[in-house]
C-alpha cells in the first residue's frame, strides 16, 4: 500500500465508526477496485451520529489544509487554531453548498475513506483545489495517490480522482457520481496539470518528494509512471423504519437492506462504468447508508461546522 506517502488522515477510530458489511458481489472489471459498504453504530432504532461528527471536527484540519500548512501551525504552537481556521476556510471559498446543503459531508468522507481504508494518501483536497487554484476551478472533490500491488506482485502507482453523492435514493446517487466521473474524466488532463505545477509545494519529507518527482512530475521523453483511477462515496436513504421492527432484529435488518440494495445494483454500477467506456479504470467505491440522507447530512455538517460535537 501507499506507505511511500505519508497519510493526513488521524484515522485511529475509523473502524470503531463504520462497520463494515461483507460484500461479495463483484462487478466484473478487469482492473483491481474495491465495492465496499459500511454502516454506523445502530442505537435506539437509528444510526448513532455523534462518534462521526466528533471524528470528522477532529480531522478538518486534516482534509482542508496542505502538509505544509499544518507543519506551520505545528512549528507556530497553534495547533488549536488550525481547526478553527479550517472552518472559516470553508466557509469562504467552498462550493460545498452547489449539490444541496451538506454536501461537504461527502467531500469529507470520499477523502476519509482513500485515506483510510485505500491507504491513498491526499494530494490534495476539494478545499485546497478551490484556494489554491482558484484561478483553474476544479472538477473533482480529491486527488489522492495510491501505490500498490497488484495480484501478481508488480507494483503500479494511481492517481484517484474522488467524488460523492448523498441523496435519497441509491440509484440517483449513483446517476449523480457518474455524472462527476465524466466531467473529471474530461477535464483529466487540466486536474494533473494542476497537481504537477503545485504538489511539491505541500510539504512532504525529502524521500516523498523524491518518490512524487520521480512517479508524478512529467519529464522529457519518459513515460507515465501512474494510471487515472476513480473513489465514489455514495450515501443513501436506507428505508428500514426503526418503529415497524423490535430493536433486537433492527441491527441485523439493516445489514440485510444493505445487501439488497448492492445486490440490486452492482450489475447498473458496472453498467455505467463500462457503457461509458471507463472499464480500463480503477474503482474504489464506498457506500454507507442514513436514516434520512438528505436532512441527516446537513445537520451532522452543521453540528460539526458550529462545533456543536461532544469531544
Amino acid at each position: 500500500m501507499s506507505a511511500v506517502l505519508s497519510k493526513t488522515l488521524k484515522d485511529k477510530d475509523m473502524d470503531r465508526i463504520f462497520a463494515e458489511v461483507s460484500c461479495t458481489e463483484d462487478l466484473g472489471l478487469s482492473k483491481p477496485g474495491q465495492l465496499r459498504l459500511f454502516h454506523l453504530l445502530v442505537r435506539d432504532g437509528k444510526f448513532y451520529h455523534e462518534d462521526l461528527e466528533r471524528w470528522l471536527y477532529r480531522n478538518l484540519s486534516r482534509y482542508v489544509f496542505s502538509r505544509a500548512m499544518l507543519e506551520q501551525f505545528r512549528k507556530d504552537d497553534d495547533l488549536d487554531a488550525a481547526i478553527e481556521r479550517a472552518i472559516q476556510t470553508m466557509r469562504e471559498n467552498g462550493d460545498a453548498d452547489e449539490k444541496g446543503p451538506g454536501n461537504e459531508l461527502g467531500e469529507m468522507l470520499i477523502y476519509a475513506f482513500l485515506e483510510g481504508k485505500l491507504s491513498a494518501p491526499k494530494l490534495m483536497s476539494r478545499v485546497e483545489l478551490s484556494t489554491d487554484l482558484s484561478q483553474h476551478k476544479s472538477v473533482c472533490e480529491s486527488i489522492h495517490l495510491l501505490s500498490d500491488a497488484d495480484e501478481n506482485g508488480v507494483p503500479f502507482n494511481q492517481m484517484v480522482f474522488g467524488t460523492s453523492n448523498i441523496v435519497g435514493e441509491i440509484r440517483d446517487a449513483v446517476d449523480n457520481a457518474f455524472e462527476a466521473i465524466l466531467r473529471i474524466k474530461n477535464h483529466t488532463s487540466r486536474e494533473i496539470q494542476m497537481v504537477e505545477k503545485t504538489v511539491l509545494d505541500r510539504s512532504f519529507d525529502d524521500d516523498e518528494i523524491a518518490f512524487l518527482k520521480d512517479t508524478i512530475i512529467p519529464t522529457p521523453n519518459a513515460q507515465s509512471r501512474y494510471n487515472t483511477a476513480y473513489g465514489i462515496f455514495l450515501g443513501y436513504s436506507i428505508g428500514v423504519k426503526a418503529e415497524e421492527h423490535p430493536e433486537i432484529e433492527y441491527d441485523q435488518l439493516v445489514m440485510k437492506k444493505m445487501t439488497e440494495d448492492i445486490q440490486r445494483h452492482a450489475g447498473y454500477i458496472a453498467n455505467k462504468i463500462k457503457s461509458n467506456g471507463l472499464d480500463m479504470h480503477s474503482f474504489y467505491i464506498y457506500i454507507l447508508p442514513f436514516m434520512d440522507a438528505e436532512t441527516n447530512k446537513s445537520e451532522i455538517m452543521d453540528h460539526v461546522m458550529k462545533g456543536a460535537v461532544v469531544l
